[in-house]
């Protein structure tokens, strides 16, 4: 940012210059050859302008060995698509419950990836409360047509049949 700061204001100084040049220049045969050499010393001053600050531009940015890139392995990788399909598929199978007036404490999910990087539904526990025991049949039949997987249901501790 230095370098972009000291390209700016050798250009505005050089601006300066040169307009206060042009003004003293006369207005006969002297002018084409003091525009001309007004001309080079803008040029040659803005390309050492700009030489000064691109190196100053360089000199700012990171070396190679300084910059760490963080490895992650294919495990890593999976676990973290893993939870967060999990944590997805359970706010989903929460709010179709809801939706259908039941409540319930707690949905457990588990997931396995396959070596193809295919997710599968493994195992679904459902906890709930005794007031909605008797809706057991209703999250089963939620649960299989959303997930493909029959749900272990267990109420107050105890596993429904």
């Amino acid at each position: 940012m230095k370098g972009l700061g000291a390209l700016g204001e050798v250009v505005c100084m050089i601006c300066v210059a040169v307009s206060m040049i042009s003004v003293l220049i006369p207005q006969k045969r002297t002018r084409r050859v003091m525009s001309f050499v007004i001309g080079l010393f803008f040029v040659g001053s803005l390309l050492q302008g700009l030489s000064v600050s691109l190196g100053q531009i360089y000199a700012e940015l990171p070396k190679q060995e300084e910059i760490t890139v963080p490895r992650y392995s294919d495990k890593d990788y999976n676990d973290a698509v893993g939870q967060q399909t999990a944590d997805i598929l359970t706010e989903s199978l929460n709010e179709l419950l809801s939706n259908e007036g039941i409540e319930v404490r707690d949905i457990n999910i588990t997931l396995k990836i396959s070596e193809q990087g295919r997710i599968t539904v493994s195992r679904v526990v459902i906890y709930m409360n005794e007031p909605f025991a008797d809706r057991a049949g209703d999250v089963r039949s939620i649960i299989y047509r959303n997930v493909s997987k029959e749900p272990e249901i267990y109420v107050e501790g105890k596993r429904i049949e």
